[in-house]
């Protein structure tokens, strides 16, 4: 289902909309994350550019209650456009930190519909870290993260999860969970995590 989207001000009689299927934002404070944009060009583009400028934008789906978002100035987005048959544009506008290459600690994980959220997380962040890891200490890993507020599900239509580490945060974590007997490696060379 296409909500829409939709950027004002009425001081300037200013109003364009367009169309999302797909968004994701911080339940806290509305920073606007990931979103999937269709519709006319110039519309499109409006929205976009109000998203980059941190411009506030409202998001509608049919019986629900609207979404005010918002770009965030500290944020750096990313755009990503193709025209589609007939005419319409469509966008993505994402947060960089969904990307590799980003200097930030902090990344944007997207978790697929079927995919438990640990293995995302563990796939994505934790193994190219040079920690080494074990898939099997994943899910253990991910629950500590998220009492420390290291791990946090962001809000939308599209499952993003938010993970701040660093090699030292998750070095600590793993001597603190196998010195604790949390996780381990058990006698045929396997691992185990759980909770005693």
């Amino acid at each position: 289902m296409l909500d829409n989207v939709v950027f004002e001000e009425y001081w300037l009689n200013i109003k364009v909309s367009a169309y999302t299927d797909l968004c994701a934002y911080d339940p806290e404070d509305g920073d606007l994350l990931f979103i999937s944009l269709a519709g006319n060009e110039q519309a499109v583009k409006a929205v976009s550019s109000a998203i980059i400028a941190c411009k506030t934008i409202c998001v509608r789906r049919e019986g629900q209650p609207e979404h005010l978002l918002h770009g965030h100035p500290a944020s750096r987005y990313r755009i990503m456009s193709t025209k589609l048959a007939g005419g319409p544009l469509h966008q993505i506008v994402a947060d960089a930190r969904f990307y590799l290459n980003n200097e930030s600690d902090s990344r944007l994980v997207i978790i697929p519909t079927n995919a438990q959220p640990h293995e995302t997380v563990y796939a994505q962040v934790l193994a190219p870290l040079a920690t080494p890891l074990i898939p099997a200490w994943a899910e253990w890993l991910c629950n500590r993260l998220q009492e420390i507020d290291r791990l946090r599900e962001m809000a939308g239509t599209v499952k993003v999860a938010e993970v701040i580490v660093d090699e030292l945060i998750i070095d600590e974590l793993v001597s603190e969970g196998i010195r604790t007997g949390q996780i381990s490696f058990n006698g045929q060379g396997g691992a185990y995590a759980g909770v005693h």
